[in-house]
């Protein structure tokens, strides 16, 4: 039976398919994510490995295109060539499935938040590792005992699969990020942290400060995935077994670290008509906005945190409201007990209306008087023009005064 290549494939589809089902149904079965989507995502995920076998066959029809050739030749030592090797295919590999999350985002806006960003990504890296199982089991099963074949496709199924689906949910951690540059680089910016890299791609390509840290975020979460990719790779070559499985294990705390971040739960409003209207003036929210950035400085976050909470009652779709409240979150003691509570209380707008006259309203009239201060040092003594008695021009001179 296992002669017939029509028998082994199906044989070989259904047993990859086992994992591939499981790890679905732990990742979204308690998300309130389209199953629709969801199957999209992972489909489209499990076109991305055939992509990568056909970019091979394109190699070996036109010789001088082949980047693998190109690697093997360019390194004396096969350590070095190794390296290489894998961090080549390691990149083709996490560029080819976040292509699928960049592509479905860019038609129907998947990506909403950061948490959808790596979700969805480890639904593409599924797909991928799903259509690599197909193929190695079929690869394999003829030709190796049933011990062998067993422990590859267990192996294989957990550790492989996670693997992939981390490395490609780090970097859909970073795109994620990026979907929220616009907010992120005003509150950066209020608190001095723009970083210099953001800065030099800006002024390179001409671009937006908040287009700039967007490609910025990307080509980091591009870089790690890399890295981290080419390195699980060069230890499972050499069969190095207890470190690749300690380093899927580490990975996998890395980013449940990332998901357990605040500011995962940013939610993107894409629907103008849907965004709440500010009940706070315009000129009010961007002086209480910068009083938010000096406490953050200070490291005041229970402040932030009072703050924000009646912004945000005001203005309920502000992202960098928002942002500021997710960071002082994460920047707060875990152990503390008010950051417990913290995001459960809530303030009746009696109170809210007393806190404004008592805090914002406060340092709102500080900032006033401190610019009328500024502009009256600025502007040179005028010399006083005699009094014209018409009424006339007394009405002009009030209007001036």
């Amino acid at each position: 039976m296992l002669s017939n290549p029509i028998f082994l494939l199906g044989i070989s589809t259904i047993a990859a398919a086992i994992p591939a089902a499981i790890w679905l149904y732990i990742l979204f079965s308690k998300q309130e994510k389209s199953k629709k989507t969801v199957a999209l995502v992972f489909l489209l995920g499990c076109l991305t490995a055939p992509a990568l076998l056909g970019l091979q066959y394109v190699w070996d029809i036109f010789p001088r295109f082949n980047l693998a050739t190109f690697v093997e030749e360019s390194f004396q030592t096969q350590a070095n060539m190794y390296i290489a090797m894998f961090v080549l295919f390691g990149a083709l590999e996490e560029i080819i499935k976040h292509y699928v999350i960049r592509s479905v985002d860019k038609r129907t806006v998947l990506v909403k938040t950061i948490g959808d960003a790596i979700r969805y990504s480890l639904a593409a890296a599924l797909g991928f590792s799903f259509t690599e199982n197909i193929y190695y089991l079929y690869e394999f099963w003829p030709s190796i005992s049933t011990g062998q074949l067993v422990g590859m496709y267990m192996f294989r199924s957990i550790f492989t699969a996670c693997a992939h689906m981390i490395f490609s949910g780090i970097f859909g951690y970073f795109y994620g990020i990026g979907k929220f540059s616009i907010e992120i680089v005003k509150q950066k910016k209020l608190i001095g942290k723009i970083s210099g890299f953001s800065k030099f791609i800006a002024k390179t390509f001409n671009l937006p400060l908040s287009h700039a840290y967007q490609q910025h975020m990307i080509i980091k979460g591009l870089f790690i995935a890399i890295i981290m990719h080419a390195a699980y790779n060069y230890l499972l070559h050499f069969n190095i077994i207890l470190p690749v499985i300690t380093f899927v294990i580490l990975g996998y705390i890395y980013l449940r670290y990332l998901l357990s971040r605040k500011a995962g739960h940013l939610v993107l409003v894409t629907d103008v008509s849907e965004k709440s209207k500010s009940t706070l003036a315009k000129k009010d929210e961007d002086v209480v906005v910068e009083l938010l950035g000096m406490w953050f400085k200070e490291g005041k976050y229970v402040d932030v945190m009072h703050i924000c909470e009646r912004l945000l009652e005001r203005d309920p779709d502000n992202n960098v409201v928002k942002l500021f409240k997710a960071k002082a979150m994460d920047k707060m003691d875990d152990k503390d007990t008010y950051k417990a509570i913290l995001g459960t209380v809530l303030k009746t707008k009696e109170e809210l209306s007393a806190d404004d006259k008592n805090i914002i309203s406060k340092y709102t009239a500080e900032k006033e008087k401190q610019k009328k201060g500024n502009k009256t040092q600025a502007q040179p003594p005028k010399t006083p023009k005699p009094k014209d008695k018409s009424p006339k021009n007394n009405e002009g001179f009030y209007k001036i005064r």
